[in-house]
């Protein structure tokens, strides 16, 4: 009976604690926010959402241009670098590399991971050209009931 009842516990932790599936509420709400981030913010620079979807105590981390603290820094970050460069560069989501896992508390969802991998282009001369594939973990955060960019890791960028 003992193994009975932790099997059906893994199992239950295992539906309950992992990857959401692509259909589920969460990862489309997840797919929203990445795309207020990367597509309408990074890629058409309109930052003018940023404030209400960045926690005010953001920290990122990234392998290459090293920690920005804050939303009004992350904020001036894209604006002066990639916005406001002689270059500009978009970024894509790789297709079927986002996975979100929701955290808990008390069985109430208070955050998610997500989990992915982007390319990033560059516009040189009028053209596109193809730069670097990164891996991305963000974690996002329910703020007074709206979800917040608190923490993002990003990192493994190569050709």
């Amino acid at each position: 009976m003992r193994k009975i009842q932790i099997i059906l516990f893994l199992m239950i932790s295992q539906i309950m604690f992992s990857q959401v599936k692509n259909t589920d509420d969460l990862y489309k709400t997840a797919k929203k926010l990445d795309s207020l981030i990367f597509d309408v913010g990074f890629n058409t620079c309109d930052l003018s959402h940023y404030d209400s979807i960045v926690s005010d105590d953001l920290e990122f981390y990234h392998d290459k241009g090293g920690i920005t603290s804050g939303k009004a820094a992350f904020i001036a970050s894209i604006r002066n670098n990639i916005c406001g460069g002689p270059n500009k560069v978009k970024r894509e989501l790789v297709p079927g590399s986002m996975k979100i896992y929701p955290l808990y508390n008390n069985n109430v969802l208070y955050a998610f991971i997500q989990e992915g991998e982007h390319d990033f282009a560059e516009l040189y001369n009028g053209k596109w050209n193809k730069g670097s594939r990164a891996k991305f973990t963000i974690l996002w955060i329910l703020e007074d009931r709206e979800w917040k960019m608190k923490r993002v890791l990003s990192y493994d960028h190569h050709l």
